[in-house]
């Protein structure tokens, strides 16, 4: 073999060390469940290892250089997306509910440009033969459907409060206010949303 056939070996073996540490360090993960930037920034990596395995040219410190860019990149928006919810729901989105109390929402379907076709698709990977047999669905942010069945729960588990942050949206569905929320709160002994992780309403009241 000749000196270029070394070098290819080199980097591929060198890059494909790097890549496994880096997507490692970004979290366990599965394909579907990637949020759009770790999507961007897997695509970039693995176009940049392409191009440096392919111009040997190129010095190897630029690419590794640009890699570690990625990456700092990419745990610097991590640590900002979990610190921060407003900030997560513009950059991933958050989910939206399709489906309430039985009922289709035909505005946020729209809104999501998510068609009728796609919700019978995904209801039958759930093995739901009929829209009838749903109380709620959700359009997570990364595509996946999460249906609930009439049959499946006692109670209807409408999020109220995630990451410390209240949901506007669903807290208009049930008709009750912030104050509602802080009197529900202070029963349990708590005294700001900021401390609650997630809680969700009932059809009663607010459980955390």
């Amino acid at each position: 073999m000749d000196q270029n056939c070394y070098v290819v070996i080199y980097r591929t073996t060198l890059f494909y060390i790097i890549l496994l540490i880096v997507f490692k360090l970004m979290g366990k993960r599965e394909i579907g469940q990637l949020t759009l930037l770790d999507l961007v920034v897997s695509v970039l990596m693995a176009e940049i290892a392409a191009m440096a395995i392919d111009n040997l040219d190129r010095p190897i410190h630029e690419v590794l250089i640009a890699v570690g860019l990625l990456g700092l990149l990419q745990f610097t928006s991590a640590y900002v997306t979990l610190r921060f919810k407003r900030v997560r729901e513009v950059v991933e989105g958050k989910p939206s509910i399709v489906i309430h109390q039985g009922k289709i929402d035909i505005d946020e379907m729209r809104r999501q440009r998510y068609t009728f076709d796609d919700l019978m698709l995904q209801l039958r990977a759930n093995n739901i033969s009929s829209i009838f047999e749903v109380e709620y669905a959700i359009l997570e942010t990364n595509g996946q459907l999460s249906s609930f069945k009439k049959s499946d729960i006692s109670y209807s588990p409408l999020p109220i409060i995630t990451s410390g942050g209240i949901e506007k949206e669903n807290l208009l569905k049930i008709a009750k206010d912030e104050q509602w929320i802080k009197s529900q709160l202070e029963k349990q002994g708590i005294f700001s949303e900021r401390e609650v992780y997630y809680a969700a309403y009932d059809g009663k009241e607010l459980r955390c």
